[in-house]
């Protein structure tokens, strides 16, 4: 199996995943998704769940269409990398802004 191949399947099976789960957040508003947060503590649970969901959808769309793209040639490897892992840990980090962006207050 060639390698570019490889890189496209990995690159379009993790934006599925990633877009399945953006897309349940984004328009089911399921925050069942995640374990480990106390959805007590925030104030507006379907504006969390777009804000979160859209940035899903956005890492999805980028890593399917980034595996297209080294598959077809138009990008260098090195380059892949960088841009995967990026758009890889952006929902990590917009899931903590939007924790700390809803919480409620405790007054």
């Amino acid at each position: 199996m060639d390698t570019v191949f490889l890189i496209l399947l990995i690159s379009c099976l993790s934006g599925f995943i990633y877009l399945i789960i953006g897309y349940l957040l984004a328009f089911k508003q399921k925050a069942d998704v995640f374990n480990g947060i106390d959805f007590s503590k925030i104030s507006d649970l379907p504006v969390f769940c777009k804000y979160v969901g859209n940035s899903f959808l956005l890492s999805g769309v980028v890593q399917i269409l980034l595996g297209v793209l080294v598959y077809l040639a138009y990008f260098d490897l090195l380059l892949f990398v960088a841009i995967y892992v990026l758009f890889s840990i952006l929902p990590i980090v917009n899931v903590v802004r939007a924790m700390r962006k809803f919480q409620k207050s405790t007054s």
